[in-house]
């Protein structure tokens, strides 16, 4: 399934995903934690907002609270312990442990297991991997094999699918490989689709595309399969309407495989928010769901749209536009991310800046370095320090920390002057030297 459209997205998927890990997405706090962690000498505990010490600082190691406890290491060894300071270690066997709010995962020579938040084992150490949780199902390696277990270690999809895992579930269902097939099971294990194509993919919007002698078609949730299209390429559904291809030449087809906007564009996007991108003469633009040309042929590139703007490029000017096709920054920037659609973190130059929906600078171009974590603020840094500004560009925290990075509840790790530890938006450092 090769499309230079399709991989020309991917791409920008990749990068925007580069770009994401750098933004953080959340609700800050109405207030901080009764137990944060204090850092001293080289020791951690805790303490309240006032800097009270609630835990003397005598581990190696601890995180903020978790269901009532906090994973702490001491002398190589890793344990919890509670709001009240009572402990509880772990065998020395045990060399790795991650939590998040559904479980514990331990390692234990080498094979993983689950214990719950009251530390009882519940899948003991067999699996080479255990994946998160999804649909109240994780999936399990053994070997090159895989299968499912639910959050009570019940084995509800047997480990002999495989090889590879190929997703999460999407619309119910998830594909595997059996025997060199593909197929596809629901959330109880249920083989819902047969293992008879030669490859699969996730669903999308009620449809997957398979391989299947040669060719890919589509499948919906119940197996039916689209009638024979002969397409060179078939993309997935978004909007209702799918890409195809044939003969060079692209168009797009409905949910029953009906062709309603037909194959006469050099190339065509996806359709999201209305609108996909087509390909004339070697010129991007934009139609509708009927195939209106609504914005004119006339880039060098095009990507989809986010949020009502998408990015365009004529020569080497990026530029940003609306669903209108009216230009909201005009190729002055190298780069431009949008965070949601109210700002948008631009480059140019090598240095970060943050504009807003109607190109207007809300944060200058001068940073090296901008991630977006809030609705009102962002991390900068420039001239190898890190502080945080709000959205009107004014400080919130000056720029004087080596490194700052957002934690949780509204507080950022953060380095000084070779000290280390928590900060509050505030500025108040939960450490001392």
């Amino acid at each position: 399934m090769t499309n230079a459209k399709y991989n020309c997205h991917l791409k920008l998927f990749f990068l925007l995903l580069h770009f994401s890990l750098l933004t953080f997405h959340f609700s800050l706090s109405q207030g901080y934690p009764d137990f944060i962690p204090f850092h001293k000498g080289d020791k951690w505990g805790f303490c309240d907002s006032a800097r009270k010490i609630k835990i003397p600082a005598i581990y190696n190691s601890v995180e903020l609270f978790n269901h009532g406890h906090s994973r702490i290491s001491l002398n190589n060894k890793w344990g919890f312990t509670d709001t009240s300071g009572n402990e509880h270690w772990l065998p020395d066997s045990i060399t790795f442990i991650a939590y998040n709010d559904e479980y514990i995962l331990v390692t234990n020579r080498g094979k993983n297991g689950l214990m719950d938040h009251h530390f009882n084992r519940i899948v003991p150490f067999i699996y080479n991997v255990i994946l998160d949780f999804d649909h109240g199902l994780a999936a399990v390696r053994i070997g090159d094999n895989y299968g499912y277990i639910d959050k009570s270690g019940k084995e509800i999809v047997p480990v002999k699918y495989g090889p590879g895992y190929h997703g999460k579930f999407t619309d119910g269902l998830t594909w595997l490989m059996l025997n060199g097939k593909a197929g596809y099971i629901d959330t109880t294990g249920k083989v819902v689709i047969p293992f008879i194509y030669d490859l699969g993919s996730q669903f999308i919007n009620g449809f997957a595309q398979v391989r299947k002698g040669g060719k890919w078609i589509y499948i919906n949730k119940q197996g039916k399969e689209l009638p024979d299209l002969k397409y060179d390429y078939v993309g997935p559904f978004f909007d209702g309407l799918a890409s195809v291809k044939s003969n060079h030449k692209s168009g797009f087809i409905d949910t029953t495989g009906k062709l309603v906007i037909p194959i006469k564009f050099d190339n065509t996007g996806f359709f999201h928010e209305g609108l996909a991108s087509v390909n004339i003469n070697d010129k991007w633009g934009y139609i509708n769901t009927k195939g209106e040309i609504v914005i004119k042929p006339r880039w060098d590139y095009s990507s989809d749209f986010l949020n009502g703007f998408a990015n365009v490029q004529k020569g080497e000017d990026k530029i940003l536009i609306n669903n209108k096709g009216k230009k909201v920054s005009h190729g002055e920037y190298e780069f431009i991310v949008p965070v949601n659609n109210q700002f948008f973190i631009v480059k140019k130059e090598g240095k970060s800046g943050v504009i807003d929906s109607k190109g207007k600078i809300v944060i200058p171009v001068h940073y090296n370095y901008i991630a977006y974590f809030d609705t009102s603020c962002f991390i900068v840094s420039d001239n190898g320090k890190s502080g945080i500004l709000n959205k009107m560009g004014k400080i919130v925290i000056p720029l004087i920390y080596d490194s700052l990075e957002y934690s949780q509840h509204g507080l950022f790790y953060g380095r000084r002057d070779g000290n280390y530890g928590y900060i509050d938006l505030n500025g108040k450092e939960y450490w001392d030297k």
